[in-house]
């Protein structure tokens, strides 16, 4: 993988954006809900910084009974905000179906398709920016689920497309069946990937070699880890201490040195933690403190195996 600038925009597809995106998915968590206000003001405060990423899910919701409750709060986000609304990239995904008996799957032509509509209309636009296969659907060949995106963006309901929790077998269908992004085909790979969790690298090499975005979501290892990165890895903590940085905003800045085409999206709930990251953007660091941060052990060593149920929000 080759060393990237980190102040330098990244490619998603067509657009060019901030380094640092904003996952928008704890902000519609069930202790948020009475504060939209705060809720709000953390948008505002990630636009104000120069993120101009925005990731949302339909499931992003505190119910079965809220589906589509995320993206209707990042539209509401951008439609009161005072700045240029247009130059921001809303990503959604769809695939993953919530009812009152828990979570499934459906990456069906038509359940993709029911899925866009709704968040088309959650979101209060024509077209989806970037539209990700949220996660397998082990009911249908991978290839054809694939083909069932391709179809929305044939349609002319989203203007890219993306997959989401893929192994590199899988990535190697997606690009099979639809092309990278010189192809309008898949634009960007969302899988986890953080201190806590590397086990994705040979994704992100792929990823790059065909100017594809590698979106590591959780980039802290987790909401409950998110806190602990400086705690739990000393030289996170270290590095931090010299460059009068938080240890999140190594993290993030280690995560973007990776490759060129790795765009984070850590979460926040509050505008003062999004601020934080989004400084990581320009944060340098040497050569020997990148070494350093690589050299420490991740704790997660999973990948996502077709067999095995996921977790149904992520």
């Amino acid at each position: 993988m080759t060393a990237a600038t980190s102040t330098d925009l990244r490619r998603l597809g067509d657009r060019h954006v901030f380094p640092i995106g904003l996952g928008a998915m704890p902000l519609s968590w069930e202790g948020m809900l009475d504060d939209r206000e705060r809720a709000l003001a953390t948008v505002h405060a990630a636009l104000d910084a120069g993120v101009t990423h925005l990731d949302t899910a339909n499931i992003y919701s505190p119910s079965w009974e809220h589906v589509g409750h995320n993206e209707a709060l990042v539209a509401e986000a951008l439609r009161t905000w005072s700045g240029d609304a247009a130059s921001v990239v809303v990503a959604t995904k769809g695939g993953i179906v919530l009812g009152p008996d828990g979570a499934g799957r459906d990456a069906s032509r038509d359940g993709l398709r029911r899925a866009c509509e709704a968040s088309l209309a959650a979101l209060g636009r024509d077209q989806v920016d970037v539209y990700y296969l949220h996660r397998h659907d082990p009911s249908l060949p991978f290839a054809e689920q694939v083909a069932n995106l391709v179809a929305l963006r044939e349609a002319g309901l989203v203007r890219q497309v993306a997959v989401s929790n893929v192994t590199p077998d899988m990535l190697s269908v997606a690009l099979d069946v639809a092309g990278g992004p010189d192809d309008g085909g898949v634009v960007a790979v969302q899988n986890e990937f953080s201190p806590r969790f590397r086990v994705d690298a040979d994704v992100i090499t792929t990823c790059e070699q065909h100017g594809i975005a590698f979106v590591p979501w959780s980039p802290f290892g987790g909401a409950a880890q998110a806190s602990e990165v400086g705690s739990r890895y000393a030289a996170f903590a270290e590095v931090a201490a010299a460059h009068d940085a938080s240890a999140q905003q190594v993290a993030l800045a280690w995560l973007l040195s990776l490759s060129p085409v790795v765009v984070p999206i850590p979460g926040s709930t509050r505008p003062a933690t999004i601020t934080d990251s989004a400084a990581a953007a320009s944060l340098r660091l040497s050569d020997e403190e990148l070494r350093r941060l690589s050299a420490t052990a991740p704790e997660g060593s999973s990948q996502y195996p077709d067999e095995e149920p996921a977790p149904p929000l992520r």
